[in-house]
């Protein structure tokens, strides 16, 4: 019950009292007086109509008697005059019933008057006649006191109606620090933390307002410190403290990770950059001249290579740094690195006695057995060979290479005639029940069913990657209307970035609300540092028509984690670098465990991507996770997976 509406109870129930009280006195007191009244005019009465009819009374002429009484009733003021003789026989009678048209029966029952009654004898000289009665009449005293209690009932009824208005107005204003308290409420359950500037007049209200804002300000920073914490031991085992770039364990897990999953197998390039002479160089002008060298550096390269998505750079330590880029083929491999040693060399260090060399492998399918570190070992060696260059890239001859005008007037004619093939993996939860089902894509090219990482990188490359996602999601709309299940759909950073297509998603989830009701599209975490405003807009439109959000490949942009306060995010998916070999990487348990207490503070599902064994299952459960998916739990299959 609302605290109005208890307030307007109390209110009436005082009211009811009140009235009830002050009827019994004023009404009971009234009625008194007017019985007191009426007692002493039927006395008068009776004791002046004694006195004028004993002439008449002597000459027993009951006509005259009559006469004389008849001018007295005819008044209306009694209800019985009477005259009786010493014999007690009634020689004059005249009596009304008492009735009250305008007063209420029971009105009239619940106060009852007493008959006032007045008597007298009637002498002449010093004889006893008779006696004469009078009993005065009640009706007038019953109107009068029903026009008082109405009287009190209308204005304790408009008494009442004035505090109900004056309640509410009070409550208006009394309860808007209270409403305020509630917002900032319901804001920390969105993970966010305002806090009340203005603080109500009212001194309980100013307190409970105050200990809000200590409240506030208190979780705020425990989940800042919480955040940081993950950070510092996010940076602390997978950056290096000098450049800022990822380390050698992390590159390498990175690495590992990409060419596991359904990005894998296409192009890609792995580049080994050397700094010569650095030891000479920090012996001369100190260690810290030296780091902030390398610093440059990283700054240097990062730029260049972070505009092919996907790229990874790494410090692998000393002056060596290495660089996977995937998605790109031999020609553009020769262009980065002839841009990369071009920029390098323009900074203002000298080159001549600290050169640079870069050695780099390209492959058209990279596989985990390609062996690209040592192959671009190899190819730095040749480079610091060689008299003029200062680079060398050692390329996989393929007999299947396919020229870029081929490339876009095949992907283009797939796409648009809706000749992808969709397959499903299964995402559980800790118990081994299905979430949902994430589609991935195959597409038939040259007889062999190819999976995303031989063509998403061309797709990528002729912007195509809007129109793929828009032909995805159709094909699962089609596939929606037979099977009634959960689906999660991966949008690329273009289509995010796309006002176009987020027009055009907004229409589409219209036209398919059972769709939408049962979807889930993930964005790699990526995404939210380079188009965060897009995908602020996009979150908000989608979430109107039911549909979850959820981030992939989450850990390893190396940002802050504040902004996940401010999304309404469904479910957070841990990269797969941090979920390999968990059971024997403490720091990765470490910091997996406070993703974990993130995204449950949050109001989010911490899901691990590429489960492969029984040992990172178990040591999922053991972190809180809340489930995850990978071959040990499903492979991608054209069938939908049961449950």
């Amino acid at each position: 019950m609302s605290l109005l509406r208890q307030l307007v109870l109390s209110i009436t129930l005082l009211v009811v009292i009140l009235l009830a009280g002050n009827m019994t006195v004023s009404v009971y007191n009234a009625r008194t007086h007017f019985f007191e009244q009426m007692q002493v005019h039927a006395q008068d009465t009776a004791t002046a109509l004694g006195f004028s009819i004993s002439q008449a009374a002597q000459e027993k002429d009951a006509a005259l008697i009559g006469s004389m009484v008849d001018v007295i009733f005819d008044r209306g003021y009694y209800q019985r005059i009477s005259y009786a003789n010493l014999d007690g026989e009634q020689v004059v009678v005249r009596e009304t019933p008492v009735q009250v048209d305008s007063v209420p029966q029971w009105f009239i029952d619940l106060i009852k008057i007493p008959n006032p009654k007045g008597e007298s004898e009637v002498i002449n000289g010093w004889f006893r006649l008779g006696k004469i009665q009078v009993v005065g009449h009640t009706g007038l005293a019953y109107r009068d006191l029903w026009r008082v209690f109405r009287e009190q009932l209308w204005l304790f009824a408009f008494t009442a109606v004035l505090a109900y208005g004056m309640a509410g107005v009070s409550l208006h204003f009394l309860l808007r620090p209270l409403k305020k308290v509630e917002r900032q409420a319901e804001a920390i359950c969105r993970r966010e933390f305002p806090e009340q500037q203005r603080e109500p007049r009212a001194r309980e209200l100013r307190s409970m307002v105050q200990a809000m804002n200590r409240m506030v300000a208190k979780i705020r920073d425990m989940f800042n410190e919480q955040i940081e914490l993950t950070e510092s031991l996010h940076r602390a085992s997978h950056v290096d403290p000098v450049t800022g770039l990822s380390n050698r364990v992390d590159f390498d897990a990175r690495l590992e990770a990409f060419l596991k999953s359904e990005q894998g197998g296409g192009d890609g390039a792995l580049l080994l950059g050397q700094l010569s002479n650095l030891q000479e160089y920090n012996e001369q002008l100190g260690r810290e001249a030296g780091d902030r060298l390398l610093a440059t550096i990283a700054n240097t390269l990062k730029p260049l290579l972070m505009t092919w998505p996907g790229a990874i750079v790494s410090r692998r330590g000393g002056a060596d740094f290495c660089m996977f880029v995937p998605g790109i083929d031999r020609l553009q491999t020769e262009t980065l690195c002839a841009q990369l040693i071009e920029e390098l060399h323009t900074i203002s260090w000298p080159s001549g006695a600290l050169p640079f060399h870069l050695g780099a492998v390209h492959e058209p399918s990279v596989t985990l057995d390609s062996q690209l570190l040592s192959r671009a070992d190899a190819a730095l060696r040749a480079a610091q060979h060689q008299a003029e260059d200062y680079w060398c890239l050692l390329t996989q001859q393929s007999d299947g290479v396919r020229p870029a005008g081929e490339w876009r007037k095949l992907l283009r004619g797939i796409i648009d005639e809706s000749l992808l093939q969709l397959y499903f993996q299964p995402v559980f939860d800790r118990d081994r029940n299905l979430l949902h089902s994430e589609v991935l894509v195959r597409m038939d090219i040259d007889g062999q069913l190819q999976n995303a990482g031989s063509f998403l990188p061309q797709v990528e490359r002729f912007a195509l990657s809007d129109a793929l996602d828009r032909c995805v999601l159709s094909l699962l709309a089609e596939r929606s209307l037979q099977e009634d299940k959960q689906f999660s759909v991966n949008l690329s950073p273009r289509s995010v970035a796309l006002p176009s297509f987020r027009n055009w998603i907004q229409q589409f989830l219209s036209e398919h609300p059972k769709l939408a009701r049962n979807l889930v599209l993930e964005v790699s975490e990526s995404v939210v540092l380079s188009h965060g405003d897009a995908f602020k807009h996009l979150v908000q439109s989608v979430s109107e028509w039911g549909v979850r959000v959820a981030l992939d490949h989450f850990g390893v942009a190396g940002s802050a984690f504040n902004y996940l306060q401010t999304l309404p995010l469904y479910c957070l998916k841990v990269d797969r670098s941090f979920i390999s070999q968990l059971e024997t990487r403490q720091d990765n348990q470490f910091f997996v465990k406070s993703l974990a207490q993130i995204a449950h503070s949050c109001d989010m599902l911490l899901l691990a991507e590429g489960v492969e064994t029984d040992a990172e299952w178990a040591q999922i459960h053991r972190l809180g996770l809340d489930g995850g998916q990978g071959y040990l739990l499903g492979r991608p299959a054209a069938e939908l997976p049961k449950g």
